[in-house]
């Protein structure tokens, strides 16, 4: 997920007043809201964002990354400034992967996105990013990760734990694929657009298992957002929809 919200404790040695007041100019800036607190000698900055699913970025408003990037631009300790300066050259404004060098996308599934889950940063811990990369199906995973290696060993930063689980493709000429599109079509009365999404579903269990539904065109996409919903007359047409390819795929 994009995380919504950001706080960090800082012990500002002189300009108090001066670091409250370009953290509300930069709030006003980026439209962002949060607050600035001063609690057993300690300023506390927090920022709200907005959540979006892991999958796509760019759909919400990173706090940590903003907060990051506020931070980059302040004169902090050696090791902080490093950091928060890596976090917003690198990570800060772009979820493709570019400035990383690993920017990948083929006609076939999604474009290469990074979506920056976690940030933390302690005096005795140091600083660490928690990174979820989701690749296109075509992607070269040991090239990229030897190009963002190499990155990060110029900077001086490294990769502390690596998972992956590969990317779920099926043909759209396979059996089900042309099963639920011609029912979906035969529901809705509308051409089916077949898609590729991020999002890691439990389609990925079966070889030819695929997401189908239930957004429809034109529906905001709110999954895993606060208050998830889903509009009645939505659920019903799926259910028709479904009740028809559970008919066709088992005759």
């Amino acid at each position: 997920m994009v995380p919504d919200f950001a706080k960090v404790e800082l012990v500002v040695q002189q300009g108090q007043t001066d670091v409250v007041q370009r953290f509300e100019e930069f709030k006003r800036n980026n439209e962002l809201d949060g607050k600035a607190v001063v609690e057993s000698g300690k300023l506390i900055l927090e920022l709200e964002g907005v959540s979006a699913h892991g999958m796509e970025p760019d759909n919400g408003k990173n706090a940590g990354l903003y907060m990051a990037g506020f931070l980059s631009e302040l004169n902090l300790d050696g090791n902080s400034e490093k950091f928060f300066q890596f976090v917003a050259k690198y990570l800060g404004k772009d979820s493709r992967g570019r400035e990383l060098g690993v920017a990948y996308a083929d006609d076939i599934t999604i474009d290469l996105t990074i979506n920056v889950g976690k940030l933390s940063y302690s005096k005795d811990k140091g600083g660490r990013a928690g990174l979820n990369m989701r690749y296109p199906v075509t992607t070269n995973l040991e090239k990229t990760k030897e190009i963002l290696n190499g990155v990060l060993d110029a900077e001086e930063f490294s990769i502390e734990n690596f998972s992956n689980s590969n990317p779920h493709h099926v043909d759209e000429s396979d059996f089900l694929i042309q099963t639920l599109k011609k029912v979906y079509e035969e529901q809705v009365g509308e051409k089916a657009e077949l898609i590729s999404i991020g999002g890691g579903t439990y389609a990925r269990s079966l070889k030819s298992g695929v997401a189908f539904g239930p957004l429809f065109p034109g529906r905001p996409d709110i999954a895993h957002q606060k208050d998830e919903y889903m509009i009645i007359e939505d659920l019903l047409r799926a259910t028709a929809i479904y009740a028809q390819a559970i008919y066709e795929l088992a005759r």
